[in-house]
């Protein structure tokens, strides 16, 4: 019996990867995305898998595919995380520039002032704090925050935790 000398075609080599790093893929992806994930995974998935048809279909060899897999299945899962953010920040300020009935003064007073006393409580905080602070305050789950800042899980809760815990008592601090 003799080898054959042509080489698979990239159909198959692309079929194999496929069934051997489906898995991975929705696994990381679900992991990164969080509580995106419902929102990120199909589109995820297929952004990574039309990269590996594209790394297949010019005959590139991918040395380590688990690490390749990986990284593009991190890489896409933050960037489409990213896009949903945004979306909402998008949404939320279109919805804040819908017209309303005549703000009262008053209430537009505190509320400005109340914005400039969280703002100078967050400037307060040291750098990494106040980071992760204002991304908890945007939404951003732990999960997310450590993948966006590359900070592990438990890092990033400490400086959540404790970030949030000196806004809360300098904040008290400015209302007295």
């Amino acid at each position: 019996m003799h080898d054959d000398p042509r080489p698979e075609p990239p159909h198959r080599r692309f079929e194999g990867l496929v069934r051997d790093y489906s898995r991975l893929i929705r696994g990381v992806v679900r992991r990164v995305a969080g509580a995106d994930a419902d929102r990120v995974a199909d589109d995820a998935e297929q952004e990574i898998l039309l990269a590996l048809w594209r790394q297949v279909r010019q005959d590139r060899v991918i040395a380590s595919p688990v690490s390749y897999v990986y990284r593009a299945a991190v890489r896409e899962t933050v960037r489409l995380v990213r896009a949903v953010h945004a979306d909402r920040a998008r949404r939320l300020d279109a919805a804040r520039a819908l017209p309303s009935s005549e703000p009262d003064p008053l209430v537009q007073f505190e509320g400005v002032r109340a914005e400039q006393r969280l703002r100078d409580a967050l400037d307060r905080l040291p750098e990494d704090r106040r980071r992760a602070v204002e991304a908890h305050l945007a939404g951003m789950s732990a999960e997310e925050i450590g993948v966006v800042t590359g900070w592990s899980y438990n890092r990033t809760r400490d400086l959540v935790g404790k970030g949030m815990a000196d806004l809360r008592h300098w904040l008290r601090q400015s209302a007295d």
